[in-house]
């Protein structure tokens, strides 16, 4: 999973690439994403940083198998259910916890 997402992570960033074209650019301030707030470019990036979070959340989810703590929820301590780590491999709280923890 985790290089699945690691390589959608680079086809994103590649996207971006394409789409703001640094070559394109006639001055000599630099490019900045922001300056070019194109809807692509917006999309990508809200892409990229959905996919970076989750990518956040499977080395942190690999960090807890090493530590041994796989599997037990980092705010309650109990064991997150099974069907919950099958729909969410990288889960760090149990259900209970984590919908407490929602906005709103």
């Amino acid at each position: 999973m985790r290089e699945r997402v690691g390589g959608e992570v680079n086809h994103v960033v590649e996207s971006l690439h394409d789409d703001v074209d640094i070559n394109e650019n006639n001055s000599a301030a630099p490019v900045h994403l922001a300056d070019v707030a194109e809807s692509a470019v917006d999309a990508d990036v809200a892409v990229l940083e959905t996919t970076r979070g989750i990518l956040d959340q499977i080395n942190a989810a690999l960090e807890r198998v090493g530590r041994g703590t796989f599997g037990k929820c980092e705010t309650c301590g109990t064991a997150i259910s099974a069907q919950r780590l099958d729909a969410l491999p990288y889960a760090a709280q149990c259900a209970h916890c984590a919908k407490t923890a929602e906005p709103g």
